[in-house]
């Protein structure tokens, strides 16, 4: 049994006078454990609302959240806060998720505070010291404020305050989006040996394909708030075949990521105003492969290899297809 499974999860934004902000749309993935999963997608995809609507920081409209097998929304009160303890976060502004007044000890130890309050003293400390020391802190560090440690460190205390009621799953929202390139890597390092070490399942959301490609093993590809693709890390960056996956890995210019020239395409125009979807593929107005069919019919996830989904009706798609569509004036021919 998979650790999370998540159905058909839907999340609206209403605005008083305007019309509502459609962010979540249909999501459906699993996560094993000790395993990663990769949300990735352009600022505004609803890769960060996910990640608060699975902790219930936010409520959805529709789908459903079960952690190994039990039913994350109908849980209420003490049931939920007990769930809450297996279910971690890493935010992405180190210093603005942590309470400035507040020593680094206390802010780690507040979590096992509330889900284990018959811990002794003694114990807490103990348990502060050797999670602070496997994030890479020393123990004297507990004693200090926020203010007072680097980026680098102040993420550190942000991990173990995740990792201090030994989750099962932690949400990774953009952790190491806001640090200097040698610190992400040390970030990541620490993640990687946490989750070794203890079999943690991360929901990594970003948009930097370098350091997925370090942590994931899976990955799904969101825009407007749909997973467009999803799949195994190495079939989705080595062989995309949504145009829009296709056109997010062209634009990450990594000599470390590779991707076919031939599969490099750029999409037209802007991506659509979220108040109002597209009625049938939510990439068509932009798409320089699409077929008529694609303006009206729905475009649902179906396998195209071993554990790999996409939504293009017309993947697999070939060199020709793209060669054809790059010596067209106009994005699109008739079905």
């Amino acid at each position: 049994m998979p650790l999370l499974t998540v159905r058909g999860l839907t999340k609206s934004f209403q605005r008083s006078g305007r019309d509502a902000v459609h962010a979540v749309n249909d999501v459906s993935f699993e996560i094993d454990h000790g395993e990663t999963l990769a949300l990735i997608g352009e600022s505004g995809s609803g890769k960060s609302t996910i990640g608060r609507l699975l902790l219930r920081l936010l409520e959805p409209d529709a789908g459903t959240i079960e952690v190994e097998g039990t039913d994350l929304l109908a849980l209420r009160s003490s049931a939920l806060r007990a769930m809450r303890a297996k279910m971690q976060v890493v935010f992405q502004e180190p210093y603005e998720s942590l309470n400035p007044k507040m020593r680094v000890g206390d802010i780690v130890a507040e979590p096992l505070q509330i889900h284990e309050p018959s811990m002794s003293r003694t114990d807490l400390r103990e348990r502060v010291r050797a999670t602070l020391e496997e994030v890479g802190l020393d123990a004297d560090q507990a004693e200090r404020f926020p203010r007072g440690l680097s980026g680098g460190q102040q993420q550190r205390v942000g991990i173990a305050r995740a990792l201090i009621t030994r989750p099962a799953l932690v949400v990774l929202d953009e952790p190491t989006s806001s640090l200097d390139l040698s610190v992400q890597a040390q970030i990541l390092e620490i993640l990687h040996d946490l989750q070794e070490a203890h079999g943690l399942s991360y929901l990594y959301i970003s948009h930097d394909l370098s350091t997925v490609s370090y942590l994931a093993h899976r990955v799904a590809v969101l825009y407007l708030g749909q997973i467009r693709e999803q799949g195994p890390l190495e079939a989705v960056v080595q062989n995309p075949q949504d145009p829009y996956t296709q056109a997010l890995l062209a634009a990450f210019l990594d000599p470390d990521v590779t991707v076919a020239p031939s599969r490099s395409r750029m999409l037209a125009g802007e991506i659509p105003d979220p108040t109002r979807l597209p009625e049938g593929c939510f990439l068509y107005g932009r798409c320089p492969v699409r077929v008529d069919s694609c303006r009206s019919e729905p475009s649902v996830l179906r396998l195209l290899g071993p554990k790999h989904y996409g939504r293009c009706i017309r993947a697999p798609l070939s060199d020709e297809d793209w060669n054809d569509a790059s010596d067209s004036n106009a994005p699109g021919r008739s079905s």
